[in-house]
């Protein structure tokens, strides 16, 4: 059951990558846009090459293994994609604006947090310095995500319209961070079935939800 759940996982978010690709890389769109497209891709490789290590082997590696850079890299680029100019559009740096600043943090600190109910008590090992930077990246892209879902809107709606992307990416984030908490203790298999099968759903809604979101930009 877990290896068809992740094989299914695994083709979700290839078909997430697709629909991205077919969107928004044959003609001229924002670099914000790609760069959470290419996000999603990360995502893909990560899980495909857990999916073959997993029917090649019978078990993932304990440890780091190259799968953990597809989670890596996909936050990454989500974190990239809001920080800087996409957040500065919303965020001068005032104090109007501290509270949401505020508000933002609980993301991170919950992200960290569930690290720690996780692997925070079981000692340093390869495995948990390894999810530690997974979930560092994880906390700072979640920041963001939070930050601009409840921040006050600005001219043209530009954070309004991604609203629900950033709600699907902050689930999502909670969703990696379920899986790392379910492989780390004896929950049954079913636990992480569950989990999988909601990543399902996101990566299915992540691309389509975005595009409907920027359609507004421009109407």
């Amino acid at each position: 059951m877990y290896q068809y759940t992740l094989l299914a996982l695994t083709v979700c978010t290839a078909v997430g990558f697709g629909y991205g690709l077919f969107r928004f890389f044959r003609s001229k769109s924002a670099l914000y846009l790609r760069m959470i497209i290419i996000g999603v891709g990360c995502a893909m490789l990560g899980r495909l090459f857990e999916t073959l290590q997993l029917f090649v082997n019978g078990e993932l590696s304990s440890g780091f293994h190259v799968g953990m850079l597809g989670t890596i890299g996909s936050f990454l680029f989500f974190f990239t994609a809001n920080y800087g100019q996409m957040d500065s559009i919303v965020d001068d740096g005032s104090k109007k604006f501290k509270k949401y600043r505020l508000i933002g943090l609980l993301a991170p600190i919950s992200v960290i947090t569930l690290y720690c109910v996780a692997y925070g008590f079981k000692g340093f090992s390869e495995t948990s310095v390894a999810l530690g930077v997974q979930s560092a990246v994880t906390a700072m892209a979640a920041y963001f995500h939070l930050k601009h879902l409840v921040i006050p809107d600005v001219e043209y709606g530009l954070i309004r319209a991604i609203r629900s992307y950033n709600l699907l990416a902050l689930i999502y984030a909670y969703l990696c961070m379920a899986e790392m908490i379910v492989e780390s203790t004896a929950l049954p298999t079913v636990c992480i079935v569950i989990v999988f099968v909601l990543q399902c759903a996101v990566m299915l809604a992540f691309v389509p939800v975005l595009e409907r979101g920027v359609k507004k930009w421009t109407t």
